[in-house]
């Protein structure tokens, strides 16, 4: 399909001038508006799309023999104007009409003929740069083809455009601009974001995805979850954290992933990873995996478990808001426990959907999210929930634990309230293999035989004081 054809299925000519404007915006952050000038008859220029502190010039005209553009038309080259108040070569009047001081006409042109201009304008003096004037020259070809068949100037193939950025790409090489590279990034997202709005977005996502999946910059890090009766690790759970730039929560990885199509593969991805760790923990901890609700459901999910030793593996539902396939659920549940893993619902309540998952999921761990843990031993209403999830619990044979532990006052109203288990900073935070190793040596000497799940009868405290809890669990387990 030729480029004529693409922006024709994709878009009308206005949007396509529009987009293209928008995007010269972004590739000049110092610039306030942009305009699109197109010749008309040879003998004047008309303002035929605008945006930003130009976007009311629509419909403008100027002599083609009497302004800036017109040089940029009649020369063929870029011209850049420090202040127009001054500039003999300038349209004075209209751009005082306009509010314009400085801008930067580069013209269009079509095979031989010259077409139009784009102007990027700023209502200060001395706005733009050197390196903005080669920037926006480089794209000229660029601009020229796209708006040439927006508006059916003339019949244009992918080919020609792909010479045309040949050619922008050799004016880039030329002359000595700081930060080439720089400037080669913002013109390819240009291009990109013009033909296909946030494709260059998509396609930086994707690559940094790509490379996760890798390997490059992900590792996991093991919480350990703590029975709150007896001060005994129980369990961990494996996180996913990603060293590679951009620096962000692994929350907004998993999102991005999610945006550009590769959720589940990097969920599935984090859990073989994490799996791989198990035969490292000693018996008999288990290892919660986190996976949404799509890798929940997922065969592939199956064969990683049937290939580790699922016996010892917690499967926590998460992102789950909006699930409407509950039938799915309900069999990838029961796919899971034939297998000997158990099932944990994260995030529990925080609002309605979360509370009527439990009773859709049935899981063997409720975990109760840190909304609801922080300032629990302040407000009685969080109390009362608390109180009702342990409740639940008890009738259908789910434990109740309890995240984002930070305080010991949060420490010791949820043991009054009857959580079993906890997790939090204050508890431990996520570490190595090896700082687990320590945790596990220095604050829990008497690692029980039994299963764990099971734990000591609730309301037995080891420790006479929350000191000497801070004694027994508070270990630093890197950052």
């Amino acid at each position: 399909m030729g480029l004529r054809e693409a922006i024709a299925t994709a878009s009308d000519p206005a949007s396509v001038m529009e987009r293209v404007l928008a995007e010269a915006l972004v590739l000049v952050p110092s610039a306030e508006g942009a305009v699109i000038e197109l010749c008309n008859k040879r003998v004047s220029l008309v303002i035929t799309a605008a945006t930003g502190n130009v976007a009311d010039s629509v419909g403008s005209v100027l002599s083609i023999a009497n302004s800036l553009s017109s040089l940029a038309v009649r020369s063929g080259v870029t011209q850049r104007c420090h202040d127009a108040t001054s500039d003999p070569r300038v349209d004075t009047k209209l751009a005082a009409e306009l509010g314009i001081v400085s801008m930067i006409c580069v013209p269009l042109r079509w095979g031989e003929e010259q077409v139009g201009v784009l102007n990027i304008t700023s209502s200060e003096a001395c706005a733009f740069g050197p390196a903005d004037e080669a920037s926006l020259a480089g794209l000229a070809p660029f601009v020229s083809t796209v708006i040439g068949a927006a508006v059916d100037l003339a019949s244009c193939t992918t080919e020609l455009l792909g010479i045309h950025q040949g050619a922008a790409a050799r004016t880039l090489g030329q002359g000595h601009l700081d930060g080439p590279s720089e400037i080669a990034r913002a013109r390819s997202a240009f291009v990109a974001n013009v033909v296909c709005p946030g494709a260059a977005f998509d396609s930086a996502a994707r690559d940094r995805i790509e490379q996760a999946l890798t390997g490059t910059g992900l590792t996991i890090v093991l919480q350990p979850i703590v029975s709150l009766s007896s001060g005994v690790v129980v369990e961990v759970e494996a996180l996913a954290r990603f060293t590679a730039p951009p620096a962000r929560g692994p929350d907004r990885w998993f999102a991005e992933a999610a945006s550009v199509g590769l959720g589940r593969p990097l969920e599935l991805f984090a859990i073989e990873r994490a799996l791989s760790l198990l035969p490292e923990l000693p018996e008999p901890l288990r290892m919660a995996v986190n996976a949404g609700p799509d890798t929940f459901c997922s065969p592939e999910l199956l064969s990683l478990l049937e290939t580790s030793t699922p016996g010892r593996v917690v499967v926590e539902l998460t992102e789950h808001v909006g699930i409407e396939d509950h039938p799915g659920l309900r069999r990838a549940c029961k796919s899971l426990r034939t297998l000997g893993a158990k099932v944990a619902l994260d995030d529990t309540g925080t609002g309605f959907a979360s509370l009527s998952l439990v009773l859709e999921v049935a899981p063997e761990f409720i975990k109760l999210d840190r909304e609801l843990t922080s300032n629990i031993e302040l407000d009685p209403v969080r109390r009362a929930l608390a109180r009702a999830l342990v409740a639940f619990g008890d009738e259908t044979g789910a434990e109740v634990i309890a995240e984002g532990i930070e305080t010991v006052t949060q420490l010791e109203t949820l043991i009054d309230l009857g959580i079993a288990y906890g997790q939090g900073f204050y508890l431990g935070r996520p570490g190595s293999l090896e700082d687990l190793a320590m945790l596990l040596r220095t604050g829990d000497r008497r690692q029980a035989p039994h299963d764990p799940a099971v734990g000591l009868p609730l309301g037995r405290r080891p420790w006479d004081s929350a000191e000497a809890w801070r004694t027994q669990l508070q270990v630093s387990l890197g950052p």
